[in-house]
């Protein structure tokens, strides 16, 4: 196969809407011969900041000088931006290659003695074949749904298992119960192992508590007040990290929005709790350097100054308060326009009643995914809060439907859903260099 070849088998494999199961996946990777036990694991769970968290701790180690693994999900341009080594794509040769190793070993036996894998199960085989390959030293494992029936959940053992901030999300799977949501997330904790969590709401709490007693597994909690804010604006800002025997000061990043200060100290937390047991080495050094050096595409990311665009991946009720917080901090006295594009399976009156009342004006659009959403019936749930309301049938469309209307005093935002930032982000740079070229 060719990385096109490969790409349209995963396609055609996820249409099915079956998934493999953990024993399936073992069995597959009993055949690639085990690469997940050959490599060391920092395994993130939660309902939101698991990719900027993620991101953060690559980062730092990568700072370091070690070799480091970053799996993570949905993908924002190409499928090769789930599968990273210090900070580089896998190349759509070696993409094609494990696919094709995969294919000839499960093609005799789907529909058979196995379903046909989703998208994300294909991928997470791509990656440990892909990491162990290359004798990574670490590998920062971002969950993809859940925790306890993950894809991810094949591995045995891992360093330390991450926990960001649990809410609702992924109704149609993990259904709207968080006592049952925490439970799933949790299912990462290792017997013995290491556990570093975001503070949670109690009854999250309690679920994370009762599993790490059940596994004997050592418990650490980031705390509100360990973090103090130091400065706030547009392009960076800084915090302190005070939690029990750990100081850290002047940790500056170029990551906006408060919430990724907290991912970026319970990032901070974790590589300075491994270093305190001994699980690996890393310098202060490397920490304020690998914070410092570290983005993220589609995370309240400044695309353009003047105007001021963002595009952010808020898609769910706690991303929409998260970037509702950021619009009253940041931009007080500014007209907001957003153009939001929403998944059906989301919750999505909770975000819209989270953001449009913040906003001047709402473009509607659809993201180029199969659950997405009418923006005829998003701008139905929201006629009654009286904004001005367009519809765009394509994001392109969205992009320079928004630019033309944009006033220099005004902000805008698209948001809504991860699969439409990748393609607006990418059409939205595309216009900006445009632009420079014709200046």
């Amino acid at each position: 196969m060719n990385f096109l070849e490969a790409i349209q088998f995963v396609e055609k494999s996820h249409s099915y809407g079956t998934r493999l199961n953990l024993s399936e996946m073992k069995s597959i990777l009993s055949y690639l011969g085990n690469p997940q036990n050959k490599l060391k694991y920092i395994h993130v769970a939660g309902t939101n900041g698991k990719g900027s968290t993620s991101s953060f701790l690559h980062s730092m180690l990568m700072s370091e000088g070690y070799q480091v693994g970053l799996f993570t999900s949905p993908h924002l341009h190409c499928y090769t931006d789930r599968i990273r080594i210090n900070g580089i794509n896998i190349a759509k040769e070696e993409f094609a290659e494990i696919i094709t190793t995969i294919y000839n070993y499960i093609h005799p036996l789907l529909g058979v003695s196995i379903p046909y894998p989703a998208m994300f199960d294909l991928m997470t085989l791509l990656a440990f074949t892909y990491y162990a390959k290359n004798e990574v030293k670490y590998v920062v494992l971002e969950v993809g749904l859940g925790g306890l029936l993950d894809a991810t959940n094949v591995i045995e053992d891992s360093l330390v298992s991450v926990i960001t901030p649990i809410g609702i999300d992924h109704i149609d799977v993990l259904g709207s119960d968080i006592e049952k949501i925490a439970h799933h997330k949790a299912g990462i904790i290792k017997p013995n192992g290491v556990v570093i969590s975001h503070w949670q709401e109690p009854i999250v709490e309690t679920v994370i508590n009762e599993v790490s007693q059940q596994k004997n597994a050592q418990l650490h909690y980031l705390k509100k007040n360990d973090v103090s804010t130091l400065h706030q604006d547009v392009k960076e800002q800084s915090f302190e990290l005070i939690h029990s025997q750990h100081h850290l000061s002047q940790l500056k990043m170029k990551m906006i929005g408060e919430h990724q200060i907290y991912n970026a100290a319970l990032a901070v937390l974790t590589l300075l709790t491994l270093r305190n047991l001994n699980k690996l080495t890393i310098s202060n050094d490397a920490i304020y350097k690998g914070l410092y050096q570290n983005s993220w595409a589609g995370r309240l990311e400044l695309i353009s100054e003047n105007p001021l665009v963002f595009v952010d991946g808020a898609h769910n009720f706690q991303g929409a308060e998260v970037l509702s917080d950021a619009i009253k901090k940041y931009f007080i006295n500014k007209k907001i326009n957003f153009v939001i594009g929403m998944l059906s399976n989301k919750d999505v009156t909770g975000v819209l009643n989270q953001l449009i009342p913040l906003c001047n004006r709402v473009i509607f659009t659809k993201p180029n995914y199969p659950k997405a959403m009418d923006p005829n019936e998003l701008a139905n749930h929201v006629n009654f809060f009286g904004k001005e309301i367009l519809i765009a049938e394509t994001i392109e469309e969205s992009v320079h439907l928004s630019l033309q209307h944009l006033q220099h005093d005004e902000v805008t935002i698209f948001t809504g859903s991860l699969y439409l930032i990748g393609d607006v982000r990418k059409i939205l740079l595309e216009i900006l260099q445009n632009n420079e070229i014709a200046s």
